[in-house]
């Protein structure tokens, strides 16, 4: 059981350390000085123009404490803007400065270049086990509560 769950903690990590390289690499003509908990940030608005810190920390997958922080780097560099929500003052909102909104749309086109690029160097039966092995696991990690 030890050696299955070291393989697939190994594989995981391996899959995210690659895809992260391969959307990191060749990123030169955007805000190239973001790290990579930062590019999660901006990731975690999916299509949203407003969200709490609350529903970033649940997107990315962290402690709202680490959260906090990623925003915060954020909102230094002039990408990210918080408040205080109007109708709950305890609810903190984000939400992506003009110039934080263009660099998001500048990785997203990234990403899906270098998703273009991963799939154009596959055969057709390749890219079938690949789609077939992403969906086998998204089926089994969402039975898991």
């Amino acid at each position: 059981m030890e050696e299955e769950l070291n393989k697939y903690m190994r594989i995981l990590r391996n899959f995210g350390r690659i895809y992260t390289q391969k959307i990191a690499s060749g990123s030169g003509n955007i805000k190239s000085d973001l790290r990579v908990s930062q590019i999660k940030a901006l990731f975690a608005f999916k299509d949203a123009h407003c969200l709490s810190m609350k529903e970033l920390a649940e997107n990315v997958g962290v402690k709202l404490s680490n959260m906090t922080m990623m925003i915060d780097t954020l909102i230094k560099d002039g990408i990210a803007e918080r408040d205080r929500d109007d109708s709950d003052r305890r609810k903190v909102m984000v939400r992506l400065t003009p110039q934080g909104a263009k660099i998001r749309a500048q990785f997203l086109a990234h990403r899906r270049k270098v998703a273009k690029s991963i799939f154009s160097h596959l055969t057709e039966e390749d890219k079938q086990k690949l789609l077939n092995s992403f969906e086998t696991v998204c089926n089994i990690l969402g039975k898991i509560s």
